[in-house]
């Protein structure tokens, strides 16, 4: 029997509203062999978990002897996030106290589920809206003091709850708003609280190869991990292997971080026959640990 631990990401096929379909989703996750799962459904918008669905949800786990490795919050209400053109109804960057407060909410929500489902950090994205700071530069300022508070009233929460927030890099800005956003954020949270979730598929379109040197850059701060593969171009969440990132250098980096197995592959399914993809995608997880174990021992033994 394997000893691999390994998680996907449950949206790999869509969104569903309908349970009989996320149960099958899962039940097929559990058949080709995963162990855990990153919760992605609703990662967007403005939905609300009801307490009896989080319940579900652990019970769906367990039915299938599966855990949760983590889940990903939402940012609030779709919107254009290059630019500040309104206020929406749940923003935890919002400058409307009463949409802000909301938006902070929402992510106590998701703070819930995953203490529900036993899951130990959650991945949120954080939009700076770099348009509106290039025409008004001290725009930025403000901005990240909405940010703070958001993030000072939700530190004793997921504090208490035993839930670390990761921040995902992106690919939606210039590089230097992508850095100093994850500079400012460490500078002033504890890592028990704050931490770094690597997308690999943004990483290989913004930085390339040099995405080694993202890692190491944060490598005492990455809690979270999003795998998977593009050609650089486009956000195509690949299976690993499918495009051109360099994925030796990169396990070889993440051996050295503070991060902790299982990985996440973070994919969308582009074959009908969603049992042979998932059996893919398992192989190439197979394969990427294998190389993170490898790095590992290397690392230890001073290879």
């Amino acid at each position: 029997m394997s000893t691999l631990q390994l998680a996907i990401a449950t949206d790999f096929a869509g969104e569903f509203s309908r349970i009989e379909k996320i149960n099958d989703i899962l039940y097929k996750i559990s058949q080709a062999g995963f162990t855990h799962i990153h919760w992605c459904f609703e990662w967007d918008g403005d939905y609300i978990y009801s307490s009896y669905e989080m319940e579900q949800i652990k019970e769906w786990l367990d039915q299938y002897g599966m855990k949760a490795k983590a889940l990903h919050a939402s940012k609030g209400s779709k919107r254009n996030v290059n630019l500040i053109d309104g206020h929406y109804r749940k923003d935890y960057t919002s400058d409307v106290e009463y949409n802000r407060k909301a938006g902070v909410e929402l992510i106590k929500n998701r703070v819930d589920l995953a203490a529900c489902m036993g899951a130990e950090e959650i991945v949120l994205h954080l939009y700076v809206p770099h348009f509106t700071i290039q025409e008004k530069p001290e725009a930025e300022e403000h901005f990240y003091q909405q940010v703070f508070r958001s993030f000072d009233e939700l530190q004793p929460y997921c504090t208490h709850k035993g839930v670390r927030i990761c921040i995902e890099n992106l690919f939606d800005m210039p590089e230097r708003y992508e850095l100093d956003q994850l500079d400012r954020l460490f500078a002033r949270y504890p890592s028990q609280f704050m931490g770094f979730c690597l997308d690999t598929g943004h990483a290989n379109m913004v930085w390339g190869r040099k995405m080694t040197d993202i890692i190491h850059r944060y490598k005492d701060h990455l809690y979270a991990i999003h795998i998977h593969d593009n050609s650089g171009s486009a956000d195509f969440h690949q299976v690993p292997g499918d495009g051109n990132i360099n994925w030796q250098e990169v396990m070889t980096a993440v051996a050295t971080t503070t991060y902790e197995l299982p990985l996440v592959l973070e994919l969308m399914c582009y074959d009908e026959n969603m049992e042979g993809f998932l059996k893919k995608a398992y192989e190439a997880g197979d394969k990427l640990t294998g190389m993170y174990w490898k790095a590992k021992g290397n690392r230890n033994t001073g290879i």
